[in-house]
């Protein structure tokens, strides 16, 4: 289990100075990556689905400035809503916008997670 080097790169933009506990998670668990590309060939977002051995599995995921394309929402939205198991994602509990999504899908925050049971 290896992370890619881009979403590597990504996640420490994104994390500045947090971003270690989040690297290890690509190291301790089965995941698979999608990945949002520029025409250039550079990443532009990812979402990465990790199958934990707890009762619920985990999204990671990322955008260069914050504003996740249509493709990134579209795959989100439809991971959360076909879920076979309770999902957590680790978000940004300020953001009214992804309060209102998560409440939309029938998900919840919980200090700084969203959950989808």
């Amino acid at each position: 289990m290896k992370i890619d080097e881009q979403i590597k790169e990504l996640l420490i933009h994104h994390l500045p100075n947090r971003y270690e506990d989040t690297l290890s998670c690509y190291e301790m668990w089965r995941h698979e990556d999608w990945k949002d590309m520029n025409p250039d060939g550079t990443i532009n977002g990812f979402i990465s689905y990790f199958f934990l051995d707890f009762k619920f599995d985990m999204i990671i995921t990322a955008q260069w400035d914050n504003k996740f394309s249509k493709a990134q929402w579209k795959l989100i939205r439809d991971t959360v809503v076909n879920r076979t198991k309770p999902i957590r994602i680790q978000s940004d509990p300020t953001n009214p916008i992804l309060h209102k999504i998560a409440k939309k899908y029938g998900g919840k925050f919980v200090e700084d997670e969203i959950w989808f049971k």
